[in-house]
């Protein structure tokens, strides 16, 4: 079955590389760069140390910086939605204000808001994650048996030990799904604020690569903020599973 699954990904793989190369030599250099020259630039930029420590690290820090903000402000806020319903109520229009907005939107709203720079990016960021982890937050709370959180009270459980043995669990499917999902928005974002806004980044690389009309420079640095969310990607969802697996019964 595992053998199946990897067979699977790997013709998906090669149908997409074969698409890719046949889209390259019907195009034109400029339009779509073919896989051998994306693949080139991306060594190239992958073996210098001036981007590691330059647009790569960041564009990770800003990200970073951004999702951690807008976790801890959105799990606050769906906890405090979760256990009051009129805080639910008084929060929903702002939870729907900023999960309805286009990426473009909030973008040219925050260069107005924050100026340019890597400030903007991080607010940015942290707006776009913080309601993702808001509703996950309350839905993992909505699953919690009512019979359960009683006993725990008449047991005189702390309200730390109420939150870790029956809170927390509750949670942490939901929230990491949310997580995951809310990375993958937050790296989108994020480069499309550097490149409108920023003067460092993956996202201005980018934009000077289109620019210069370094169509494989272009490619590969799409390539790398590709792989980068799909790393971070993979340590959540590996967090995600061995925190749920230690508290299986």
């Amino acid at each position: 079955m595992k053998w199946d699954g990897l067979a699977g990904r790997a013709c998906g793989l090669a149908a997409l590389m074969g698409a890719w190369e046949v889209a390259a030599g019907r195009g034109h250099g400029i339009a779509v760069a073919s896989p051998g020259e994306t693949f080139a630039a991306l060594a190239g930029l992958l073996g210098q140390s001036s981007f590691w420590l330059g647009d790569l690290a960041v564009s990770a820090r800003r990200v970073g910086c951004g999702f951690s903000l807008g976790f801890a402000v959105g799990g606050a806020l769906g906890l405090l939605a979760g256990r009051f319903p009129a805080a639910r109520t008084f929060l929903a229009p702002s939870r729907w204000m900023l999960t309805s907005v286009p990426g473009v939107v909030a973008v040219m709203l925050g260069m107005l808001w924050f100026g340019l720079g890597a400030g903007m990016v991080v607010a940015i960021v942290a707006l776009m994650v913080a309601p993702a982890i808001h509703v996950a937050v309350i839905e993992g709370l909505s699953t919690v048996d009512a019979t359960l959180a009683e006993m725990a009270r008449a047991y005189r459980f702390t309200p730390l030990m109420r939150f870790w043995h029956i809170y927390a669990p509750a949670m942490a499917a939901p929230l990491f799904s949310g997580g995951v999902v809310a990375l993958g928005g937050a790296m989108r974002v994020a480069v499309l604020a550097e490149a409108l806004g920023a003067n460092t980044g993956i996202g201005h690389a980018l934009s000077v690569a289109r620019t210069n009309l370094d169509t494989p420079q272009l490619y590969a640095l799409a390539l790398c903020s590709m792989l980068l969310v799909g790393v971070a990607e993979m340590a959540l969802l590996g967090l995600a599973r061995r925190t749920v697996s230690r508290r299986r019964p």
